[in-house]
């Protein structure tokens, strides 16, 4: 059965009651939520659930703040093998252990390493299609898996020579990552009869001292609005609703997804990148790129809905900027804009423990879902 939720955003009456639930759940019950914290993963999971409720893939994205590796090691003998290390992979203990490497016959992984002492596979160990290994990054149900080592090919028969001996290596790989609690990205996606993709982004992590309700959560909430809105809809173009975490904290959750999506090999399919942050600072949105088309076509929805708002254009400004600017990479095949917000004092808050649910300006919510929900249709025939 096709889900359909547009019925919870289809009125303002109906968009303000969500709103409103939500801003509660999100910001006045969890206070501040930093990407890293139990009261972020809460948020995650509010967030995933109405995208779930919504849209026919939606996810929790984990990701990792940091990760590093030292040293990796695999040893016969006086023999040390030439390694690299997946990144986002679980580590060993730091005195490492000694095992058996075998051949595995599920996972796509051709090789693990069995704990000689336990029995248990402790380690795996990939093939990269190069001579030397080449780096690969984990997301998923992989991120923190089993320590997973790569060889190039020109190791391959040593390697095929240590199964057929079942020689014993010892293996060591000491992996320092952050934080402790899991943090995520949310992401929520409609396929379309074309792959080429329409994303919009809005983080929802917070400072440590604020709720962050106009930086981001209102905007997040926007996009879950959004979700709604275009619930059990065939669109031409794929569409994508991420909201990112760590934006406070280096972009960190947005850089993750990016490269997530180049893992995947799939960020080519991106055809527009749509950022928002902060839209509640003021009604007036203000809408950065130096894509002509695109501020044209802003333009012209401004005076087809006739929201008596006074929009700003920065059509010298690149949109590349906040969590769009890890999506730059895509700049050489997609069109992207960035939209903000000003025209109250709502911009004073900002960062600071005033920036709470009660001080969200809901007019500035309305207006921006509408807007943004017209562009998301233009964008189809663009």
């Amino acid at each position: 059965m096709t889900k359909n939720t547009r019925q919870r955003v289809s009125t303002p009456e109906n968009r303000l009651t969500y709103l409103e639930r939500m801003l509660k759940a999100l910001c006045t019950d969890l206070g501040p939520h930093p990407s890293g914290t139990k009261a972020y993963e809460k948020a995650t999971q509010i967030l995933h659930r109405e995208m779930a409720a919504a849209l026919p893939v939606a996810f929790r994205d984990r990701y990792l703040d940091r990760w590093e590796a030292i040293r990796p090691e695999i040893i016969h003998r006086s023999r040390r093998l030439s390694v690299g290390v997946a990144e986002n992979c679980a580590g060993t203990s730091d005195a490492g252990f000694t095992g058996v490497i075998t051949r595995l016959k599920k996972g796509g992984v051709p090789y693990g390493i069995v704990d000689a002492a336990t029995g248990d596979l402790a380690a795996c160990i990939n093939v990269s299609n190069e001579v030397g290994f080449l780096p690969e990054y984990l997301v998923g149900e992989d991120v923190l898996s089993l320590p997973r080592f790569v060889i190039g090919l020109r190791d391959v028969p040593f390697v095929d020579l240590l199964v057929k001996d079942r020689a014993e290596v010892q293996v060591r790989l000491r992996v320092v990552y952050a934080p402790p609690v899991p943090t995520y990205n949310v992401v929520g996606t409609i396929p379309g009869e074309s792959p080429e993709e329409i994303i919009i982004i809005a983080h929802a992590d917070s400072l440590i001292m604020t709720e962050g309700a106009n930086d981001n959560t209102a905007t997040a909430i926007i996009i879950t609005m959004l979700a709604h809105a275009f619930s059990g809809t065939r669109p031409r173009r794929t569409l994508t609703f991420l909201i990112p975490g760590s934006e406070e904290y280096g972009l960190l959750g947005a850089k993750h997804y990016v490269r997530r999506r180049e893992a995947e090999g799939t960020l080519r399919n991106l055809r527009f990148v749509i950022n928002c942050d902060s839209l509640t600072f003021g009604p007036n949105l203000w809408a950065s790129t130096t894509d002509a088309g695109l501020i044209e076509a802003v333009k012209a929805i401004h005076a087809d809905l006739g929201l008596g708002t006074d929009p700003i254009y920065s059509p010298d400004q690149e949109p590349w900027m906040n969590d769009a600017a890890c999506f730059r990479p895509a700049s050489a095949w997609a069109r992207g804009i960035n939209f903000n917000s000003r025209g109250y004092a709502t911009l004073a808050a900002n960062h600071t423990p005033d920036d709470n649910a009660a001080n969200v300006p809901r007019d500035c919510a309305e207006s921006s879902f509408l807007v943004l929900r017209e562009l998301i249709q233009r964008m189809q025939d663009l």
